[in-house]
């Protein structure tokens, strides 16, 4: 059986939904790009072709949506250089060599448009309501990001940098392995999600097969993902290919980084970044042993505010977010009773016999 890596391609963040929808493709020479209104089954459509894949030893990354973490956005199978996504809105992409290197499989050639019709005005109007829901949605993330930020200044304010520093240095070259100046590769995805039912991560999975798991622990505002950046700064001027999991609230910090040619993986262990098990080889880093306790005693109080606040307002994300998934559920109930099915399972069965080798 093959084996499967779970990612994000895009995810909802304070800036709205943000993608990395570009890197989904990896070093794919064949890109096909499915299109279909909501329940047309573009998500069962690459879940079976990944099935079939997986039955005869293939790896797949399945890429998740984060607006419904049991459906997929996107598909990845390295060893055939072949990628499926889905190319609808939010994360429409346009093929930059259709033909060539994309192909488009539109699943709307096989609706009753006529059916549909019947239901127009209710289409229209769950359309904007799902809409109206993740906009209300973003904008509770976004209220949320910034007492986030108000709540890691006590924490930074508290750190002796010079431990701090001196920390990131030792890690860094006790685990860097140095190698020959040469331009390197890198990858962007989301390791994790926010989600209607909650954060999800799969750090676990994507860090299973590294030896070397470096776990940086800490409370918001301690640097965790400043020293990965710190630590693949570093690595990235000797070529290593570096694939970065970026943090849904803040996209332009991280998570998680893997480098497979060191056999290392760091990732981010505190919540909601929950990893199933320890093991013995992992290398634990808690960064809270460079907080000054007497000064960030002091604000004790603030901190239990900024903190509750946070999750009384990511309560609220949640909120829309399942209204949203809520309303997308009954639209697609819409399209799933238009749809020829036969057909694509048709369509499917072809695509198979072409794409294996």
């Amino acid at each position: 059986m093959g084996r499967i890596k779970n990612f994000f391609a895009g995810g909802n963040t304070p800036e709205g939904f943000y993608s990395f929808f570009h890197y989904l493709p990896y070093q794919a020479d064949k890109v096909f790009i499915l299109k279909g209104g909501p329940g047309t089954g573009k998500s069962t459509f690459m879940k079976r072709i990944a099935a079939d894949l997986i039955k005869i030893d293939l790896d797949v990354e399945f890429h998740w949506c984060a607006s419904d973490k049991d459906s997929l956005d996107g598909l990845l199978i390295p060893q055939l250089k072949l990628a499926f996504f889905d190319g609808t809105t939010p994360h429409a992409i346009d093929p930059a060599l259709p033909g060539v290197v994309e192909e488009i499989i539109n699943l709307d050639e096989f609706l009753d448009k006529d059916s549909l019709q019947k239901n127009r005005e209710e289409i229209i109007l769950l359309r904007e309501a799902v809409r109206q829901h993740f906009q209300d949605a973003y904008s509770f993330l976004k209220a949320a990001k910034i007492v986030y930020l108000h709540w890691k200044k006590y924490y930074q304010a508290s750190q002796n940098k010079e431990k701090y520093h001196r920390l990131v240095h030792q890690l860094i070259k006790k685990n860097l392995r140095k190698a020959d100046f040469k331009p390197g590769q890198e990858r962007h995805l989301f390791g994790s999600a926010i989600t209607p039912t909650g954060p999800v991560n799969y750090l676990e999975n994507l860090s299973e097969e590294y030896n070397q798991r470096i776990i940086i622990k800490g409370n918001p505002g301690t640097g965790k993902s400043r020293l990965i950046e710190s630590f693949c700064q570093e690595a990235a001027k000797y070529g290593y290919f570096i694939l970065y999991l970026h943090c849904p609230l803040e996209p332009d910090h991280l998570d998680g980084a893997i480098i497979p040619e060191l056999d290392t993986a760091l990732l981010v262990g505190t919540p909601p970044h929950y990893l199933e098990g320890i093991k013995t080889s992992d290398t634990i880093v808690n960064l809270g042993e460079t907080i000054d306790l007497n000064h960030i005693r002091k604000f004790n109080g603030e901190i239990l505010d900024a903190e509750k606040t946070y999750e009384d307002l990511m309560k609220r994300v949640y909120y829309f977010l399942r209204k949203a998934r809520s309303h997308y559920d009954e639209l697609e109930k819409h399209y799933s009773s238009a749809i020829n099915f036969t057909k694509i399972d048709q369509l499917r069965e072809d695509l198979i016999k072409r794409i294996l080798p």
